[in-house]
């Protein structure tokens, strides 16, 4: 029994690590190819809008693909997915290092690369809330800061690869350390639950023995198409049954999941474009790329000590979650707003902490929010879905910053606006403490005196 257990707390740790690597890859996707955006502009003779979008698009692809994640995951385990994606990332980035245009470019990273950013972390994520019954946010917390180690050493690593070998170069070396993703899968158990297969049984007509149709006649024939037709009408539907259990939507009717989900997908793609578009509005404020990939180092550094800190104080029950997601939110929006007058080397890396420092306790805080009001049952079709949902919005706005430094010369007033988008996320937990308050008074006027 003893051997069991051990078994199970390793597994829960090897969970954490595919979790921690998989947003390291992420962070190290997204932000270098952020940090490439003015050469491939270059290299590729388009406008910057068009090449921010071509990236956002690759994101948003990867959270549309995440609905693959719970089918996959029941027809194949969390095993086999996690390791075979992590090759399929890393070949793909090896591949699109040839690619000779911006859409080649961005087909070979969305189709291929996009599954894998996506599917992993929403599966590893979820196998961290069940492995966990305690301690999840310190789990979830040291798991999800791969996302600002890769922020930390994305930024730097991509500017020497690109100064020594070019983006081509960069993007065949990156692509050989996203491989260890399918290593680290590789060490992962199947639990029983991904193990068990959902079959469906085909139970056949049960008739009674007095009525069983002599073979030969008419009837007999007419009853046997009848049971043929019923069989597969049965079949056809419990088939549609399993589909539509696996995909998950029947989530997305409870209120409880919308509240969680603002505050993911505004905060997702308040974050994605920040990383996307950082670099570029530091150089054009007049800071070179060494300075601004400093900048983003120092967002790393707060995104990390957040996580690890509120992970530990929630868990502690030293502020209670609902409280520290407001502040968070509050702090985050705000080093958005003022980014028009952040024009200083020392404002510039305040502003990138504070900001980093308060989205990566959002993306932590959530976690447990979702947890919380939907339970460890739904958190892949949770997850899912919300990725689905924020790659709606990347596709439809993804390129908004770039267009407006096109006409305006300036990602000022675009971060402004991604400010503004991400102070929506308050009306969520304000609607949520609304209907629960009224909840409670109904239950109160309900008990007998």
């Amino acid at each position: 029994m003893g051997r069991v257990q051990v078994g199970h707390s390793h597994q829960g740790w090897y969970a954490v690590l595919c979790f921690f690597v998989s947003f390291v890859l992420w962070s190290w996707v997204l932000k270098a190819l952020g940090v490439m955006l003015p050469i491939l502009q270059e290299q590729f003779a388009t406008q910057t809008w068009l090449v921010g979008w071509m990236i956002a698009i690759i994101n948003a692809v990867s959270c549309v693909t995440g609905l693959l994640a719970t089918p996959l995951e029941v027809m194949l385990g969390t095993r086999t997915v996690v390791t075979v994606s992590g090759f399929m990332l890393g070949v793909s980035m090896i591949i699109a290092s040839f690619s000779t245009s911006i859409v080649m470019l961005t087909s070979i990273l969305a189709l291929a690369a996009g599954p894998a950013l996506s599917i992993v972390p929403i599966l590893t994520r979820a196998l961290i809330g069940r492995r966990f019954p305690t301690n999840y946010g310190i789990a979830a917390g040291i798991g999800g800061s791969g996302a600002p180690i890769g922020l930390i050493t994305a930024g730097p690593f991509t500017q020497l690869l690109l100064d020594t070998y070019g983006w081509r170069g960069a993007l065949l070396i990156l692509g050989g350390f996203a491989l260890h993703l399918g290593v680290c899968g590789a060490i992962l158990r199947s639990s029983s639950t991904d193990e068990t297969e959902t079959n469906i049984s085909y139970q056949p007509v049960s008739t009674d023995a007095n009525e069983e149709p002599r073979a030969g006649s008419s009837s007999a024939e007419e009853k046997g198409n009848l049971k043929q037709s019923s069989r597969s009408y049965n079949t056809f539907k419990d088939a549609l049954k399993a589909m539509v259990k696996h995909v998950g939507i029947s989530v997305c009717f409870q209120v409880s999941f919308w509240f969680t989900a603002v505050i993911f997908i505004l905060g997702r793609f308040v974050a994605d474009h920040w990383m996307i578009y950082y670099v570029s509005q530091a150089e054009a404020k007049g800071f070179s790329p060494y300075e601004a990939v400093t900048f983003t180092t120092a967002g790393g550094v707060g995104n990390v000590v957040s996580r690890i800190v509120f992970g530990f104080i929630v868990d502690r029950n030293l502020l209670n979650l609902r409280p520290a997601l407001v502040l968070m939110i509050v702090l985050s929006s705000s080093a958005l707003l003022i980014a028009p007058w952040l024009n200083t080397y020392w404002l510039m890396m305040a502003g990138s902490f504070v900001f980093c420092a308060g989205i990566g306790a959002i993306a932590l805080l959530n976690d447990l929010y979702t947890r919380e009001l939907l339970g460890t049952d739904l958190l892949v079709c949770a997850f899912a879905w919300m990725e689905m949902l924020t790659a709606t919005l990347g596709f439809s706005l993804g390129f908004f910053p770039g267009w407006m430094y096109d006409q305006t010369g300036s990602f000022d007033w675009a971060f402004f606006i991604l400010g503004c988008i991400s102070a929506l996320s308050l009306l969520a937990l304000l609607i949520e403490w609304v209907l629960a308050r009224c909840k409670s008074q109904q239950t109160a006027g309900l008990t007998p005196n």
